[in-house]
């Protein structure tokens, strides 16, 4: 009965998860807003110009006691724009983008990406070489920490999978967007619009909802769906024959619900009847839910859905009810201090397509001899990354303005593992190793001369010393600190301001944690 239950939390997350990701309306004027909504989901190739802005509106008083840079920076990244001259997506493993990142109103960043099923090569303005990626679930998962977990679903027809899905936004579109209502302030008109340079015959698509109309809006979409108790009752039956039609999908995960046997095991009647009792359930819980929002906090509610926010939205529909063009202006702004510093946001975005579900030939990644992959990412400082781009180039101005090469080693003088020691002498001693290593430098040691030696890439910095002894040699200059090199249970400490000097660094105390601390920090171009 375990599986069986797991089996039916899946199916109601897959429920969820449709309602999520669908919207409809009915149709007006010719356009069958439904048949617009469904053929979107089911795009596999188009050719198309895309951007997406998106402006922070900044509370000016955030800004008061703020150091200029931090100010400047603030500024440049409260306004940040994706713009895609070219993507070609010619299915669902192939594709092609160039175009730009933009920030504030001229710092501009190009770039380019040429994905296939197993690697994407991305060229970015002003990188010194390439960024390859492996994009199969392998990588994927390496890159993300993963690699090892899931197995078996690593291990899964992904044909499978992508058929199951399909099937069950086709069966989800005929409950959730049928049943979505129109926004009160619509409008449709024929015009004559140029896509890719062509005038194109479309359906000008308006619609407009203010903050307060989409919160009567979301209430009024789920009063229709907790009383369309039969459309429930289709969906959940076509999601299990969905389910049913696939048995090689229940055989990679190893088990199947549907073909248990025995004198007490639910029919699949009687799963259909409490899968969609439990649904019905959920969309009355959610009515009660949204009511006791407004009856408990109806000030924070109008907060947010105000008339000062908004949705506003203009498609351009062929007459096959695809969509060719669309402009969608979001804006939020709540009406009491939720987001400060911010005041709001908003949202703009644009696109056009062609060659809708026709044939595609994406842009085909080429792996060069010399590149960055991405496995190394893992153990690359800041700075190292910073260096992988010109100083003369936008990129790294953003970056090294972001301070990606500032790096920071604490160490509390209560903490069990390599904590900082101060001396009797008041001289603080630090572990070399971690200091080291945290900073991106290497440590070696010779068992024959018992030297130890220190190379900061960063700096270029070369350190030797010895056990015992407080001389050492800084890039072949002799030198002597404050406190000899001496082994702590097992680990070797340094002088603590010599160190971080030695690789030009600063330190400092801070005691805002509660506990005394010794903080090393430089940064790095």
């Amino acid at each position: 009965m375990r599986s069986l239950k797991r089996f039916k939390r899946g199916i109601i997350l897959i429920l969820a998860l449709a309602l999520v990701i669908v919207a409809g309306c009915q149709a007006i004027q010719g356009v069958d807003f439904n048949t617009v909504l469904k053929n979107t989901l089911k795009v596999t190739s188009a050719e198309s110009k895309q951007s997406v802005e998106l402006k922070l509106l900044m509370n000016e008083e955030a800004y008061e006691g703020m150091p200029e840079e931090d100010i400047a920076l603030m500024k440049l990244l409260s306004n940040m724009k994706l713009q895609l001259d070219s993507v070609k997506v010619q299915d669902a493993s192939h594709a092609s983008y160039a175009g730009k990142l933009i920030f504030g109103d001229n710092v501009g960043i190009g770039f380019s990406i040429k994905q296939s099923d197993t690697t994407a090569v991305i060229e970015v303005e002003g990188a010194k070489l390439p960024i390859v990626l492996d994009v199969t679930g392998a990588g994927i998962g390496s890159m993300l920490g993963t690699a090892g977990l899931g197995e078996t679903a690593a291990g899964s027809d992904d044909e499978s999978v992508t058929a199951i899905g399909k099937e069950v936004l086709d069966s989800a579109t005929s409950f959730f967007i049928d049943n979505l209502p129109n926004p009160d302030k619509i409008s449709v008109n024929a015009v004559q619009e140029p896509i890719n340079g062509v005038n194109t015959s479309l359906f000008h698509v308006k619609a407009e909802m203010s903050g307060t109309d989409i919160w009567v809006w979301i209430k009024k979409y789920v009063d229709v769906l907790a009383s369309d108790r039969q459309g429930l009752e289709t969906f959940v039956k076509e999601i299990v024959a969905i389910m049913s039609s696939h048995p090689e999908f229940w055989e990679e995960i190893g088990m199947n619900p549907l073909e248990q046997t025995g004198l007490d095991m639910p029919t699949t009647d009687d799963m259909v009847k409490e899968m969609t009792d439990e649904l019905e359930a959920a969309f009355a819980s959610l009515q009660e839910e949204l009511k006791a929002m407004e009856e408990e906090g109806g000030d924070d509610l109008k907060a947010i859905f105000n008339d000062d926010s908004s949705i506003k939205a203009e498609l351009y529909v062929d007459s096959k009810m695809d969509i060719r063009k669309q402009v969608v202006d979001v804006t939020f702004k709540p009406s009491d201090e939720a987001l400060f510093p911010l005041d709001g946001l908003s949202l703009h975005m644009e696109s056009e397509l062609w060659n809708v579900n026709g044939k595609v030939q994406a842009d085909a990644p080429v792996i060069p001899n010399k590149a960055i992959h991405s496995d190394q990412f893992g153990s690359m400082q800041g700075y190292q990354f910073l260096r992988m781009f010109d100083k003369q180039s936008a990129a790294y101005s953003l970056l090294d303005q972001m301070g990606i090469g500032e790096q920071t080693v604490e160490l509390p003088v209560d903490s069990r593992l390599y904590p900082a020691i101060v001396t009797p002498k008041y001289v603080t001693i630090v572990p070399l190793r971690k200091v080291a290593e945290e900073l991106g430098a290497s440590v070696k040691y010779d068992k024959k001369t018992k030297k130890v030696t220190v190379y900061d890439e960063a700096t270029n910095t070369t350190i030797v010393l010895k056990e015992g002894s407080d001389r050492v040699t800084v890039n072949g200059k002799a030198a002597t600190w404050s406190f000899v090199a001496k082994t702590v249970d097992g680990t070797l400490y340094v002088a603590g301001r010599d160190f971080a000097k030695a690789l030009g660094a600063k330190v400092h105390w801070d005691d805002s944690w509660g506990s005394d601390t010794f903080v090393i920090e430089r940064v790095v171009h």
